[in-house]
């Protein structure tokens, strides 16, 4: 099968204007940089300044001219070419493919991921549709409290919904390759059962037109391997996560829309809110265990940019559809979750790099590899460039010109800085740092009910402003953050799997101080230095040194709901799917403010509770290895059954929950003593 078979004819003609302007954008920044650099010849350290430039801008004018395409691409409509979608005959006909949702989670809250899940199925039903569509909770969770309140969760859910026979609950008692093996093993189980399968995230939400929708061009289109739907992020009340929000509605529309026009087959997975041929991801994406330890070695993190690889090579395309809508997710509360969060993407995608120059991958593959690397290196490459500028400006503060260069002249040479060409290069590079979200604006100013539901087209500009604001000032915090990511990987530091923050909650000062007391560190130090040394180049280091000294109070505040709710009574950092939001959002909001009862002690609840007992046994799976030879589970025994008063670890309660004789053995002397025999 030919793997290069499958592009639109369009596709060269697309990559190459976009991927070529990029390219003659950079040479001609490059170029210019060199002319400011070489006034007084060219020192080691402008050298390097120049070589940083060149990535740095390069990574820039990708994005730009993404981003003129998704403009494009938006404002004059049509769909990028290489889909065949339902016509109205088809559209109104049943699936004929069986369709599995599944959640893979890991000590999440049982009350919104439920709340999601039962969103979704009902907005499935809606749809008349529902006798084509399975969903599984595939569990993770190694925290017993959270395992035995999933169960109690699901056990509800099944009968608000009649959901017996189609929503499944399964719990992994070993958690080998995480998500990614979470999802490998429910393929080797039950996927054989399923055409397609939609993988959602833990705080995932789709409508079920959507879910339908992608369903049927899978159908109509049998050499796609994955069909990603962006999400938007919503749902979240943090100025933080407003402002995460506002920008992915406002801009990501562009950027996606972009990306879509120029890779179109060849486009990514981002692991969540797309649907899968179960048949070939089983064949075909099987991942494979890098050698070595960690953070270069072991299961691959980022599993998602892999598995699209892996199913490119095999011949089937993957693309990127921004214009299914109906697909959400929800943002980190707050900057320290945020960068939380990349921590972990970060070592994933510097894993990458190891799998670069496998056989057999579609350049396109390999030039997603190497973005998700530069996606974060670009901070670091950027420090080098700020630092390797001081360096610069150091050696000509310190080393005395060559007025009389070797060769004769009548008069001396006196170096000169071209101001102006200064100011014209980094006018250029702010210009396409902020048109692509002047053409997001741009797009939404035109749409009036849509400027509307964002309170109005002059309470919009606002937003944008203010937005771009806050960005510029968080953007040298993260930027310190991501080079601490990349340079910690580089240096063997690992990662560990942990669930997301995902509630709204007040970061405290404290916290916010010794996080970010490093970065207005080196805000108060850059700025001592370039005014003392370089008093003219403080204005234009003023934006990192004001964002890093401002960092801990920018954390604080943007961290908080309270502003976010003022912001949104004002009409600033507005979303439509907030103002006029749509049924699914509607049903899951009011779904996840239901109370469920804690579970405080998952052992002492399944002890207890006759309908937990019995539940819990009824999904109990066989584990390989459990038994009266585990250490914690002997241990266990003898504190429960022969009475010793000696509390139960925690390793020794789930040794417990998952031996189901030990269980029936407590659960009835529990109920003899209850009894009184």
């Amino acid at each position: 099968m030919n793997a290069h078979s499958f592009s639109p004819e369009t596709a060269g003609l697309r990559r190459g204007c976009v991927l070529g302007l990029a390219a003659l954008s950079t040479a001609l920044g490059t170029w210019e940089m060199l002319q400011l650099l070489s006034v007084r010849g060219l020192t080691p350290p402008e050298w390097v300044m120049a070589g940083l430039f060149a990535l740095c801008f390069g990574w820039i004018a990708l994005s730009f001219w993404t981003a003129v395409a998704g403009f494009l691409q938006l404002a004059f409509g049509g769909r990028v070419p290489g889909l065949r979608w339902p016509g109205a005959e088809e559209a109104a006909a049943p699936l004929k493919s069986r369709v599995v949702v599944v959640m893979p989670i890991h000590n999440e809250d049982p009350a919104s991921v439920f709340a999601n899940v039962q969103a979704t199925y009902e907005s499935v039903a809606a749809t008349g549709r529902l006798e084509a569509f399975d969903f599984y909770v595939l569990s993770d969770s190694t925290r017993a409290e959270a395992w035995v309140a999933e169960e109690l969760a699901w056990a509800d859910l099944c009968r608000r919904v009649g959901g017996q026979g189609r929503i499944f609950y399964r719990r992994r008692s070993d958690n080998t390759g995480k998500k990614a093996g979470n999802l490998a093993d429910f393929c080797e189980r039950w996927g054989r059962h399923y055409d397609f399968m939609v993988v959602l995230d833990a705080d995932s939400l789709m409508a079920g037109d959507t879910l339908v929708k992608m369903a049927r061009l899978m159908e109509l289109n049998p050499r796609v391997g994955i069909l990603q739907a962006p999400p938007l992020c919503v749902g979240r009340s943090t100025l933080f996560a407003r402002l995460q929000q506002f920008a992915g509605r406002v801009y990501g529309p562009v950027v996606a829309a972009g990306a879509a026009a120029w890779q179109l087959g060849e486009s990514n997975y981002w692991g969540h809110n797309a649907i899968l041929r179960v048949s070939a991801f089983t064949e075909h994406c099987g991942l494979p265990v890098l050698p070595g330890q960690q953070p270069f070695g072991g299961h691959i993190l980022s599993h998602d940019f892999v598995e699209a690889a892996l199913m490119r090579r095999a011949g089937y395309t993957v693309w990127l559809v921004p214009e299914l809508g109906g697909s959400y997710e929800q943002p980190p509360p707050h900057l320290l979750a945020y960068a939380q969060r990349d921590r972990r993407w970060c070592q994933g995608n510097l894993q990458h790099l190891r799998l670069v120059a496998a056989g057999g991958l579609h350049p396109s593959s390999r030039g997603h590899f190497l973005m998700g690397v530069m996606s974060y290196v670009a901070s670091p490459l950027w420090l080098m460039f700020l630092l390797a500028g001081l360096g610069a400006a150091l050696h000509d503060r310190f080393v005395d010109p060559e007025y009389f260069p070797q060769h004769r002249t009548l008069f001396p040479e006196w170096p000169t800085f071209d101001s102006e060409g200064a100011l014209r290069l980094m006018g250029v590079s702010l210009a396409m740092l902020l048109l692509p979200k002047a053409f997001g604006l741009a797009l939404a100013l035109t749409r009036r009910e849509e400027a509307a539901h964002m309170g109005g087209r002059t309470r919009l500009v606002l937003s944008v402003l203010a937005e771009s604001l806050v960005s510029m000032l968080l953007a040298p915090v993260m930027m310190l953050f991501q080079s601490h990511f990349v340079f910690g990987t580089l240096l063997g530091y690992r990662v560990s799997w942990s669930s997301q923050q995902r509630d709204d909650e007040d970061l405290p000062w404290a916290e916010a101080a010794r996080r970010h007391a490093v970065h207005t560190l080196v805000g108060a130090v850059l700025g001592t230095v370039a005014l003392a040394l370089f008093p003219e180049l403080l204005p234009w280091l003023s934006p990192v040194v004001v964002g890093l000294l401002l960092s801990i109070p920018l954390s604080v505040w943007t961290a908080r709901a309270s502003l976010g709710t003022w912001a949104a009574r004002n009409g600033l950092f507005l979303i439509p799917e907030e103002s006029a939001p749509p049924p699914v959002l509607t049903r899951a909001f009011e779904l996840a403010q239901r109370e469920l009862e804690p579970v405080e002690d998952a052992l002492e609840r399944v002890l207890t509770d006759p309908r937990a007992h019995a539940l819990h046994l009824a999904l109990l799976e066989t584990v390989p290895g459990q038994g009266a030879a585990s250490v914690a589970l002997a241990s266990a025994r003898r504190k429960l059954l022969e009475g010793q008063s000696e509390p139960l670890s925690a390793q020794e309660k789930t040794a417990v929950l998952l031996d189901a004789e030990t269980l029936e053995e407590a659960r009835s002397r529990h109920a003899l003593r209850l009894t009184g025999a």
